[in-house]
């Protein structure tokens, strides 16, 4: 009876501290829940749902993104500042010439740039080879089980015809890469399970814009905003209203509307909004990694 009743409380411990873990992440697991139902329910391949998830993702990562003003003043003082401020443009503008130069070169660097980059946000305190896993999972859980659709994003953002060998390559990675966070951490099993399960039931896009949305954008700003605290939001809005609006004016500009029907010009927004989509992130990110690195190296531990 006595060994029974330890069991049962060692039990209860171990499902509180799952809970206690877990909590940082209910709204990721919420929307993973909530987005994959609505995957069942309704069609996924409305060009709405697409353009919807630009826009989310634009809306959660640009805000992380232009919150660097801040890192960048705490960083630099008087004419460095300003300086930093024009070398940040600069590298958004190099990446950007980067993609039109050489699109799948730039493609493959960033997915590698990326996933270290989410690896190192989301799990700041694991080791460099966890980071890189957990970022590699990200990247590839949807090119294992969402290839289709990938292939199909992919070939809207090099601009080309679908080339599948590039997803289904990396959905390798996926297998690898999971089953070692899973070894290693219980709670990063627990998350990347449910987004396993969106990317199936939802897709590739759908399953990035709830991880980009509701895990990775605020865990990055949030921890950012407790290292450097009493900062006005206003600039960050600002900002991102301003990439935001620039970015949509730039897909309604450049789609090659001509004599096509209402249907064939909304599929057409919807493929420039996914590029420039893609292009915007990929810019900003570039940089932006390189402040934080900065920022590390002066001891702004993120």
């Amino acid at each position: 009876m006595l060994l029974w009743q330890c069991q049962k409380k060692l039990s209860s411990t171990r499902h509180y501290a799952v809970s206690l873990n877990l909590k940082p992440f209910v709204f990721f697991l919420l929307s993973c829940i909530i987005a994959s139902v609505y995957s069942l329910i309704f069609d996924i391949n409305d060009g709405w749902v697409f353009i919807t998830c630009c826009l989310i993702i634009l809306i959660a990562g640009l805000p992380h993104g232009a919150f660097d003003i801040y890192i960048l003043d705490d960083l630099f003082k008087g004419k460095l500042f300003l300086w930093s401020l024009i070398a940040y443009v600069g590298l958004v503008f190099i990446t950007a010439v980067f993609w039109w130069l050489t699109p799948l070169t730039f493609l493959i660097v960033f997915l590698a740039y990326s996933a270290i980059h989410f690896g190192d946000s989301d799990w700041p305190l694991y080791s460099f080879i966890y980071k890189v896993s957990w970022g590699s999972a990200i990247i590839t859980l949807p090119c294992l089980l969402s290839a289709d659709q990938v292939t199909s994003l992919f070939a809207i953002i090099l601009e080309t015809k679908e080339f599948p060998l590039i997803a289904y390559s990396l959905g390798f990675i996926a297998i690898i890469s999971t089953i070692f966070c899973c070894l290693k951490n219980f709670t990063a099993c627990i998350l990347l399970i449910f987004y396993a399960a969106l990317c199936k039931f939802g897709g590739a896009l759908i399953a990035f814009t709830c991880y980009f949305a509701f895990l990775h954008g605020p865990r990055h700003l949030g921890r950012w905003r407790e290292k450097l605290p009493d900062r006005s939001n206003i600039q960050v809005y600002l900002i991102t209203f301003s990439i935001l609006v620039a970015i949509v004016l730039l897909a309604l500009f450049t789609s090659k509307f001509g004599n096509l029907d209402e249907n064939r010009i909304f599929i057409e927004i919807d493929q420039a909004m996914i590029r420039y989509t893609f292009v915007a992130l990929a810019a900003l990110t570039v940089p932006h990694m390189v402040s934080l690195l900065i920022a590390d190296h002066f001891k702004i531990k993120h």
